[in-house]
């Protein structure tokens, strides 16, 4: 018996052992369960994470490109978590509470504000200039990357918004491209006929659609700088009524119906978009056969704000828990800068900010393609566009516009009470309640 028990004391400190090793080498290699984490080999190596989000295409130009920065710098091991935008801005705030955020990361202009509105959120590139080349940048464009006077960011691209149109089902309907409010509204009733709609789009792109319109109808602003709402409900009934004029008129797709299939089909005429998703609603669509077109966002005559906005597409930052700054500033800098990476990257988020890449990718006809037509055209009237507002992306806004809005159109509230608790509850999400 006792022999027994000694034997089963053995056996239990094997397995004991066994284990240990086990993670001993998971932790030693870094290999993460799940495919949005991939590592690579360690030894004598400095140990840098980055973390991005995007669809397939992005996310293997960003391992290529990767690849090719270790090649560049052998002593440096990059490991990568990514995902698709879905769910990833959930996992971001897990990681930054936990402090388990990667070394450089993909982040969206809104988590400036979300993550570091004193400016120590992020690590402070201005004390990593010796391996980040910011002579390719403006004042103006590295300003965007700055919270409290520090540098937590440098934006990719700018990203504004642009509408494509199926031009063949325009010709059909012997009608031209949309360039006012008036516009949209006839096409929608022209392609109610055929049970059409003349616009698609997310949530996101349908309260910055209200937010225009009411901009251009009132000269003042739905948000404050701060991010507190300048309007009350009845700036709130306003743009609902509205909304459900275009719902009704078949101007706008119910936002829960939208998918790309139905644009790509036709049952959607039109969308408005970010330039950087000018690959998925115009490219996509012209290889296709499909002539398409582009039109200018809609503006009221006589309107003192046209209520549309511009902001970076999405920036890099570096952590400010990271243990290997510099390191993680040499990768940053090969992101933005390198014009290899630039050829990985083409025009996928837009057209770049920085000179080196814009330089590195005019030469293979950068000017040709539809995003940089669509830059320069929305673009080249600055004054026009405003800095977005950051709780104009804040998910608990738009869902509260969105599904309190639903309550109207679908006739379970009167207006003005739904008005009232889309205001409640978008000023409960403002506060963090």
């Amino acid at each position: 018996m006792k022999m027994l028990n000694k034997s089963n004391v053995i056996i239990r400190a094997l397995i004991v052992v066994l284990i240990l090793a086990i993670i001993y080498t998971l932790i030693d290699k870094r290999i993460w369960n799940g495919n949005e984490e991939k590592v690579t080999e360690t030894q004598n190596k400095t140990h840098i994470f980055l973390s991005w989000w995007g669809n397939d295409v992005r996310h293997l130009y960003t391992m290529e490109g990767v690849d090719l920065f270790q090649e560049k710098n052998p002593d440096i091991d990059v490991s990568y978590r990514y995902g698709v935008w879905s769910g990833y801005e959930k996992r971001t705030k897990v990681w930054m509470e936990s402090h388990n955020e990667a070394d450089v990361m993909q982040i969206n202009f809104a988590w400036l504000q979300e993550y570091s509105p004193d400016g120590t959120g992020f690590y402070d590139l201005n004390k990593l200039s010796e391996y980040i080349d910011f002579s390719n940048y403006t004042e103006e464009e590295l300003e965007y990357g700055c919270k409290n006077g520090v540098l937590n960011a440098i934006p990719i691209a700018m990203n504004t918004h642009t509408f494509y149109y199926n031009q063949d089902i325009l010709d059909e309907y012997g009608m031209d491209v949309p360039l006012s409010w008036e516009d949209f509204e006839a096409l929608g009733k022209r392609a109610k006929k055929d049970n059409r709609y003349a616009l698609g789009f997310s949530k996101k792109q349908l309260l910055l659609f209200m937010i225009a319109y009411y901009e251009q109808n009132h000269a003042e602003t739905v948000f404050n700088e701060d991010g507190t709402l300048n309007i009350d409900e009845k700036g709130i009934e306003y743009m609902l009524d509205y909304y459900k004029k275009l719902m009704d008129d078949h101007v706008i797709c119910p936002i829960d119906s939208f998918d790309r299939a139905k644009y790509m089909s036709g049952d959607i005429i039109g969308t408005m978009c970010w330039i950087s998703d000018t690959k998925l609603y115009c490219d996509d669509l012209q290889a296709t056969g499909v002539n398409v077109s582009r039109g200018h966002y809609p503006v009221k005559e006589g309107a003192e704000r046209t209520g549309w906005y511009i902001k970076p597409a999405t920036m890099w930052a570096i952590s400010a828990n990271t243990p290997h700054p510099e390191e993680a500033a040499k990768l940053l800098n090969y992101l933005v800068n390198d014009p290899d990476m630039a050829q990985f990257q083409q025009t996928e988020k837009g057209v770049p900010v920085s000179d080196a890449a814009i330089k590195a990718l005019t030469a293979t006809g950068l000017k040709d393609t539809n995003e940089y037509k669509a830059t320069e055209e929305l673009f080249s009237d600055p004054d026009n566009l405003y800095l977005m507002i950051p709780n104009m992306e804040s998910e608990a806004i738009l869902d509260a516009f969105k599904s309190g809005a639903d309550e109207y159109l679908y006739d379970k509230m009167e207006l003005d009470e739904c008005a009232l608790k889309i205001y409640k509850d978008i000023n409960k999400a403002i506060n963090g309640e």
